[in-house]
């Protein structure tokens, strides 16, 4: 098999390589434009990777573009005089029995047109055209070779032939592009003398000869799109008048030397470098046999999940293969973004999307709320997030730490799970308030084994519950009041309420005898702080040496959750009024001496 040509600039300079190649190719045909199969390679292993499976730079085959494809041979003046399927220029090339197209004879001037589909997209190594005769063309010779890369809806020229450039292209004869900028510009030139080869002359256009930036045509864009086509057009300005009309069989006889008996378009597949192989698809379509996690017909875009970079040509010396998303196998989909990329200080630009497996992230690397990590499973096993096991009344919520797994606790509770009283916590009866602060160390109300102690400062009781002397004295307010309704005032309800008796008050005009309105946070009475009921009387005490006053008016009497309710006992009443004398007398010692700041609170 002939090995694949690769279309470096010091082989198309070479005129002898570019003859050889317009004689093997017709000459054989395993190089027809596709086959169903891939091309066999002699090569143990895939061209597109290195025998240690890294990826490389690859090409696809070298072959004749144009072979078996009808041409579309057409007047510019004369729309009726066309001829779509001409096949005698593609076929099987053989210089013993040739095969020649004439253009048809007419009075009027203008140009004939061959146009070739090659049905995708092409890298154009070279183009030739062979006459049917040894002698060369008669003059005036005036022809352009033009380029579509959209499917013939555009076209673009490549190159002009004339015996004068400047009369028929208005432009100076050159065979090589003087600057850069010029390279992709089509150039004139006259093709004379043409190369003599068996079957006729031959006239071969060369794709990138003349191009200064030819060595570097891998990490040239610019004449990567220059050499590229989806169709080529040949267009003869001038033709002898006295043609003979139609596709014939080369007679013994010489024919006239303006017969074609043969076009060549030497190419590649566009596959990027990305393929070694071009075949045709389920539908017919030519497509490259994309390596290196590409798709598309031309391997121009990465493949789906393989998008964590941009797409890149491949070069010899950077195979840019497309790299898979991170998403630790929990998902098979991801997009790419540019943004995430460009902050990845350009490593990284893979975006996961639906994680499985209850994870979340860029990478799927977090767990979703409600779920915590598992760090005895690695990151990539199916449970590495397990279920957070919240207590259900203790915590706030099903939400818990992704990397610890603590939960939101509720005041006063504490546990990975919030299923246990912090210190200084008891556990109560409300579902939205479950634990609740223990009382405080020097207590309004305790209970005494003692069947009668007469010490002064101590009131005894039958049940053995006595009310320190020390501890009404250090607090604020101390009343025996009647609740007689209750009623609902946006965040706060509204206590109708009795003043029986004021037992201590730091200011006795804010609270005085009869009835009062007692205001209560609804967030601390949902939680039984303090715990009032209609139609009962409660002696309430409060002790906070600052009064917040966070009532709807400065003026009202306010509870909340330090506020002590005990349901009044008649029995307490007689020392009650000997524990006011004694404060009036001055016997009541310094709070410093008397109560810890945790006493709770009722403020006015």
């Amino acid at each position: 098999m002939f090995r694949p040509f690769s279309p470096s600039p010091s082989t198309l300079l070479v005129p002898i390589l570019l003859r050889l190649f317009i004689l093997i190719l017709p000459s054989a045909p395993a190089w027809s434009s596709f086959s169903h199969t891939p091309l066999s390679w002699t090569s143990p292993h895939d061209p597109c990777y290195h025998p240690d499976g890294r990826p490389r730079h690859c090409l696809s085959e070298f072959i004749n573009a144009a072979y078996g494809v009808p041409v579309d041979a057409s007047h510019s003046l004369r729309v009726h005089d066309t001829d779509g399927n001409v096949t005698t220029l593609t076929d099987l090339h053989n210089p013993n029995n040739l095969t020649c197209w004439m253009a048809h004879a007419g009075h009027d001037t203008g140009d004939w047109v061959l146009t070739l589909p090659l049905g995708r997209r092409f890298e154009i190594t070279y183009i030739s055209l062979q006459f049917c005769n040894q002698e060369e063309p008669p003059d005036p010779i005036s022809l352009s070779i033009l380029k579509s890369m959209d499917y013939g809806r555009s076209w673009r020229p490549m190159q002009h032939y004339s015996s004068d450039c400047v009369v028929h292209f208005q432009q100076p004869a050159q065979t090589i592009a003087q600057t850069r900028h010029q390279e992709t510009d089509a150039l004139c030139s006259d093709p004379r003398p043409f190369q003599k080869q068996k079957g006729g002359a031959v006239l071969a256009f060369s794709a990138l000869d003349g191009r200064p930036s030819s060595p570097d045509f891998d990490y040239s864009p610019t004449l990567q799109d220059w050499v590229t086509a989806t169709d080529i057009r040949i267009v003869f300005h001038q033709i002898s008048k006295n043609l003979k009309a139609g596709s014939f069989e080369r007679p013994k006889e010489a024919p006239r030397n303006d017969a074609i008996s043969d076009l060549q378009v030497g190419g590649r597949c566009k596959c990027n470098g990305h393929a070694s192989r071009c075949r045709r698809d389920d539908t017919g379509r030519a497509v490259c046999v994309c390596e290196h996690h590409t798709a598309g017909p031309d391997c121009d875009v990465c493949a789906d999940f393989y998008v964590d970079r941009p797409w890149h040509r491949a070069t010899p010396t950077h195979p840019n293969p497309c790299v898979a998303c991170e998403c630790n196998g929990h998902s098979n989909k991801c997009r790419f973004s540019m943004e995430v990329f460009l902050q990845s200080g350009r490593k990284s630009g893979g975006v996961c999307q639906k994680c499985r497996h209850n994870t979340a992230g860029r990478h799927c690397q977090y767990c979703q709320n409600g779920y915590t990590r598992d760090h005895s499973k690695a990151l990539s096993h199916r449970k590495a997030c397990q279920p957070c096991q919240c207590h259900p009344v203790g915590a706030v919520g099903r939400w818990c730490n992704q990397t610890s797994g603590q939960c939101l606790c509720r005041d006063g509770v504490t546990g990975l799970r919030c299923n246990r009283c912090a210190p200084g916590y008891k556990q109560g009866k409300s579902p939205l308030r479950p634990c609740i602060r223990n009382p405080p160390t020097t207590t309004l109300v305790k209970h005494t084994s003692e069947p009668n102690d007469e010490r002064p400062g101590v009131l005894n009781s039958k049940n053995k519950e006595t009310i320190e002397l020390t501890a009404v004295c250090v607090c604020l307010v101390v009343l025996k009041v009647q609740v007689k309704g209750m009623e609902r005032s946006g965040p706060w309800w509204q206590f109708s309420i009795s003043v029986q008796v004021v037992f201590r008050t730091r200011s006795p005009s804010r609270v005085r005898r009869g009835p009062q309105s007692l205001w209560v946070p609804n967030r601390d009475l949902a939680c039984g702080c303090p715990a009032l009921h209609v139609g009962r009387t409660f002696l309430l005490i409060g002790a906070e040496d600052g009064e917040r006053g966070w009532g709807p008016e400065e003026s009202r009497l306010v509870a909340d959750r330090s506020t002590l309710a005990l349901q009044w006992r008649e029995h307490w009443s007689p020392k009650l009024r000997a524990f006011r004398g004694q404060d009036k007398r001055g016997r009541c010692p310094s709070k410093s001496e008397a109560l810890t700041p945790s006493t709770p609170n009722l403020s006015s």
